[in-house]
């Protein structure tokens, strides 16, 4: 045993006496720049560590705030869902209160017209239109029970509308001047020349048998003629509007008369209450 550990020994001896003084000194060499370099890489080490959870917080923050603003941008949208749906419960009020003061403006207009003829009038609601002639009828809620019978003329404040053609106890329907095989007698109010006006379209009519050389504008008012014949009084109120001459020209079949066309100065479209004129 001790032969054994002596020649371990010698073996120690032998292999530090073999090293050669180049191999200690490159070893002493590596070492003094391992030590050279261990400050300024700790330095690295740290800045790398530092930055690195700079970067980190950054990115944490980041993240914090980009979900605030989402909740944010969450939180405005139904804010204004719900301003919107508001403000179109408003816009649907106000078209209500509008209309319905529409509605007792109209009202009014009557009652004003009313008072002013001399002859029999009838307050009536337009409730619907005939769906065999949705533009040439409509319907009112007012019939035989109130005195309304056929031949009635129809207007409003603004202009003509037609004439009573059928009657039931509470309704009557009115055939419209926009009809075409309706005929209403008229005049060009500022030039006093009679004309016979017949429906052409829901908002225009065709004013005939004005001859050519007929002094006509376009802009003239039209408005009823108010003849009556027999001693009868007159089918309609004298002098209500019928309407504006919107077009004239010289007619290609019939080289006598102008083709004068006419826009009624009442929207048959948009009709909710009438006047009923009973010449009787």
């Amino acid at each position: 045993m001790l032969t054994i550990q002596v020649q371990m020994a010698l073996k120690k001896t032998f292999f530090v006496q073999n090293i050669k003084p180049k191999t200690i000194f490159t070893i002493f060499l590596w070492l003094m720049v391992a030590w050279a370099l261990s400050k300024p890489l700790q330095e690295i080490g740290k800045t790398i560590y530092s930055s690195v959870g700079t970067l980190a917080n950054n990115a944490f923050e980041l993240v914090t705030h980009g979900k605030s603003i989402t909740e944010e941008l969450i939180t405005s949208k139904k804010i204004a869902n719900e301003q919107e749906k508001e403000i179109s419960l408003l816009k649907t009020k106000i078209d209500y209160l509008e209309n319905q003061n529409s509605h007792i403006t109209q009202l009014k207009e009557l009652l004003n017209l009313k008072k002013s003829t001399r002859y029999k009038t009838i307050s009536a609601n337009v409730i619907g239109r005939s769906p065999d002639n949705w533009h040439k009828q409509i319907i009112i809620d007012k019939g035989k029970n109130e005195g309304v019978k056929s031949g009635d003329s129809v207007i409003t404040t603004k202009g003509i509308v037609g004439q009573v053609i059928e009657t039931n106890n509470n309704t009557s329907t009115i055939q419209l001047i926009s009809d075409p095989s309706y005929k209403l007698g008229c005049k060009i109010k500022k030039r006093n020349i009679l004309g016979i006006l017949s429906g052409r379209t829901n908002s225009t009519g065709l004013l005939n048998f004005i001859p050519i050389g007929t002094k006509v504008k376009t802009g003239d008012l039209v408005e009823t003629s108010g003849i009556a014949s027999g001693g009868f009084a007159p089918t309609y109120p004298p002098g209500h509007p019928v309407g504006k001459i919107r077009k004239t020209s010289k007619k290609k079949s019939k080289a006598s008369d102008l083709y004068i066309e006419v826009k009624f100065s009442e929207d048959l479209n948009s009709l909710n209450n009438v006047l009923i004129f009973s010449p009787d």
